[in-house]
């Protein structure tokens, strides 16, 4: 089971939908979320940010070593480690993907009722098409995906 969280922007204009992996890391590992409208609120330091799409998020790098090495994970910790492995990322493929996906089935669901393997198709391919969409905008998990 895996810890999801919501959280604001420096700004407050935008939320993301964050995933905990294996609930290793807490949301205090992630000191400060900026949307691409507040990306310029931050002073960029590679050696604790990431940046995707416009988003930087900025890691506790250590506290992030400190919680992983609790539980064996040596490796080196950086933020780039910590957002492609998935330990403190999205949930999904970019920070709204839960809402783009509870869309997708709100406006579907009319067809459970009439023909579930249409609504299962449309479901499918819709999603698929999103995820080619992504892919071409070039987000960091939809590119290993």
């Amino acid at each position: 089971m895996c810890l999801q969280h919501r959280r604001d922007c420096a700004c407050g204009r935008q939320t993301a939908y964050l995933n905990f992996y294996d609930n290793i890391l807490t949301p205090e590992i992630l000191v400060a979320l900026y949307c691409p409208e507040c990306r310029h609120l931050a002073t960029w330091d590679e050696e604790s940010m990431v940046e995707d799409c416009g988003w930087i998020m900025e890691y506790d790098l250590e506290g992030a070593q400190f919680l992983l090495r609790q539980r064996g994970i040596t490796r080196e910790v950086t933020p780039e480690f910590l957002f492609d492995e998935g330990y403190l990322s999205w949930q999904g493929f970019t920070p709204h993907d839960l809402e783009v996906n509870a869309a997708l089935h709100r406006r579907l669901e009319p067809l459970i009722k009439e023909n579930l393997p249409l609504y299962l198709k449309t479901l499918k391919e819709e999603w698929l098409a999103y995820v080619e969409e992504v892919k071409a905008a070039g987000w960091r998990k939809a590119q290993r995906a």
